[in-house]
């Protein structure tokens, strides 16, 4: 049992490597340039009528489409770059979360310009003030993610080398099965997107997942450290990815709240953890 635990670690640590490689993100850079074109090509095709009918259904009518597309594949590889960051730490994985739902509210924002056709009409101002919330929200949620990086510190949850250790390869086996689960909902999500029996829900579906992991996580690090100051940051974290996946289902502007709500809690909890990490409770107080 534990040579195939080990030998999954290195899996995970194989596809680690490839992930980060220079030649890799090169390569992903090229695809999204080549996504970019060959959908703008596609569309443009479509639109002088060069597309065959049967084809046009899989074809948007829109040009700004092309543009969210490409947002898509950059939020994709955003997903697997997070699910790798579960190994660093807790709060490093939730900083990647925000990251994504501030793309995510920028993809938003050009998807929203796409379908508004009069531009030069100005007698209805909701679908603007909708762009703007989301533009300047994804602005106070990335000003926030600096803010929580600045303050961030990775402080080993045990002191101890050999427990550290094999925590660490708990949660890169926990981040392999979170890289299956990924591939799985991405491949059947496209699917039903094809098939045009419902919107592309990867983006809910995965922040889904995560909520369950991040619980699975808190339990897992009570084994190496159930100091009360560490179970509760843990579990505040689940709470932070809670209010992200309410953010993502949320109408205009709730969902702005939410995300800002979102990355303020994780910046206190980041800021007062790091701040106060080495203080004891005294003797009679609560410890988990």
């Amino acid at each position: 049992m534990k040579k195939i635990f080990n030998q999954l670690v290195g899996f995970y640590d194989h596809i680690h490597r490839i992930w980060e490689a220079e030649s890799t993100h090169r390569f992903l850079s090229s695809v999204l340039v080549f996504s970019f074109l060959a959908s703008f090509l596609l569309i443009a095709l479509s639109y002088w009528g060069l597309i065959p009918d049967n084809l046009k259904r899989f074809i948007p009518a829109n040009a700004f489409q092309a543009i969210q597309v490409s947002f898509t594949l950059v939020l994709i590889l955003e997903v697997i770059s997070l699910v790798f960051s579960i190994s660093y730490s807790v709060t490093s994985s939730l900083v990647k979360q925000l990251e994504i739902l501030s793309l995510i509210l920028l993809r938003s924002t050009f998807k929203q310009f796409g379908e508004f056709h009069e531009l030069e009409n100005w007698d209805h101002w909701d679908p603007i003030l909708s762009m703007l919330a989301d533009a300047f929200g994804a602005l106070i949620i990335f000003v926030i993610i600096l803010l929580i990086n600045r303050s961030l510190k990775h402080i080993p949850i045990t002191d101890d080398p050999s427990r550290q250790s094999r925590f660490i390869k708990f949660k890169k086996l926990t981040g392999l099965v979170i890289f299956g689960i990924f591939l799985f909902t991405g491949a059947y999500d496209i699917g039903l997107y094809v098939m045009q029996e419902q919107p592309f829900q990867f983006f809910k579906t995965f922040y889904t997942v995560l909520i369950f992991t991040d619980i699975f996580l808190v339990l897992l690090s009570m084994r190496y450290n159930y100091s009360y100051i560490i179970v509760f940051r843990n579990s505040a974290f689940a709470v932070a990815t809670l209010l992200i996946r309410m953010a993502l289902s949320a109408p205009n502007y709730y969902n702005i709240a939410l995300g800002t709500l979102a990355s303020l809690f994780v910046l206190s909890i980041s800021y007062f953890y790091t701040k106060y990490r080495d203080y004891q409770p005294e003797e009679g107080s609560f410890k988990a």
